[in-house]
């Protein structure tokens, strides 16, 4: 048994044992008051001790039972209330007469977990209407994306044009970006797992993030790997994209470096930007962290690498991140090591 529960046993039931021994302390007054014989005393004290003993073993016993059977029922309260509420006279598995007091609790428990049933269908839907409402909102703005996309193609100055596009596939990575962001609160996110060639993926993001890297003077170096691992094509894609985008957003000039290693399981993509403080590191995943340099530079939200490390615990993937102030960042993203 529990020391703890026994403690607590004994402490819950001190009105008793302080009433035992005040009556003991009585009868012995009395009897030395009156001159009587202790023996009677003796012999009834010791039957008391005994029966108390007994009974307080199988009440410490129950107690300790339905103690367990509570702290069990802490991680699915709800289980429990519909159990209470199957009958007023039986408790389901639980077949003791309970008092008074015990069923007022319980048919507050009853209560509380009607109403939290309720509160999370009310949430589930609201949040799923919100969902809905983003979802329609992103595909509708990609409209006008396109149509500026059209428009910039037919400008003359090429420079001007180059630079409105940049901007473009910023805006549309920051739609993105939103609807993403509560994909991931969704308890239903999609999830298609199967054999993906990260090679693929990478060249996708890298197509797709072309003008960005021409309107900042960057170059890329790519080396495919061949590698292939079983993960959710769409959820890597934007893990990609976001890195990308970081890359981008903290590098002036210079190269960006992309590439596999088949036996460590691995895609890494490196930059030769700013960097990140060292104090930083430790907290670059949490929501809304800038750090210093991105205090310094003004363009950091603290929400890209805070979905990466999201969206990668939705895949089982692992992100690591090692970094120098002045010589660069390299992200590595590791698969099947959750």
């Amino acid at each position: 048994m529990n020391k703890r529960v026994v403690l607590a046993y004994v402490k819950s039931r001190i009105g008793v044992i302080v009433s035992g021994i005040a009556c003991v302390l009585v009868m012995l007054l009395v009897c030395w008051v009156y001159n009587i014989s202790l023996m009677p005393v003796i012999l009834s004290v010791a039957t008391l001790l005994l029966l108390g003993g007994i009974f307080g073993a199988l009440g410490c016993r129950k107690y300790g039972k339905k103690h367990q059977d509570l702290d069990k029922a802490k991680a699915f309260p709800q289980a429990m209330a519909s159990e209470f509420s199957e009958s007023e006279d039986s408790l389901g598995s639980v077949e003791e007469k309970v008092d008074l007091i015990e069923q007022d609790y319980r048919d507050l428990l009853v209560k509380l977990s009607d109403e939290l049933s309720r509160v999370k269908e009310e949430n589930a839907s609201s949040y799923n209407a919100m969902l809905d409402y983003y979802t329609m909102w992103v595909h509708q703005i990609k409209t006008p994306i396109s149509a500026l996309s059209l428009i910039i193609q037919n400008m003359e100055d090429q420079e001007t044009a180059c630079r409105l596009r940049s901007q473009l596939i910023h805006i549309e990575n920051y739609a993105d970006m939103a609807l993403n962001y509560l994909r991931l609160g969704s308890e239903s996110n999609d999830l298609q797992f199967a054999k993906v060639k990260v090679d693929e993926v990478v060249r996708t993001e890298i197509k797709r993030a072309m003008t960005m890297f021409t309107t900042s003077g960057l170059s890329v170096d790519f080396k495919p790997s061949d590698l292939e691992v079983t993960t959710d094509k769409k959820w890597l894609g934007f893990i990609i994209g976001q890195l990308i985008s970081n890359a981008v957003k903290y590098q002036k000039k210079g190269t960006i470096h992309f590439y596999g290693d088949v036996n460590e399981t691995s895609v890494t993509i490196e930059d030769e930007g700013i960097g990140i403080a060292k104090e930083d590191l430790p907290r670059i995943f949490e929501k809304g962290y800038t750090g210093y340099n991105g205090h310094n530079e003004k363009k950091s939200t603290g929400l890209g690498l805070y979905l990466v490390k999201r969206a990668a615990d939705l895949i089982s993937a692992e992100v690591m991140v090692d970094s120098e102030v002045g010589k660069g960042t390299k992200v590595t993203i590791r698969f099947g090591n959750k």
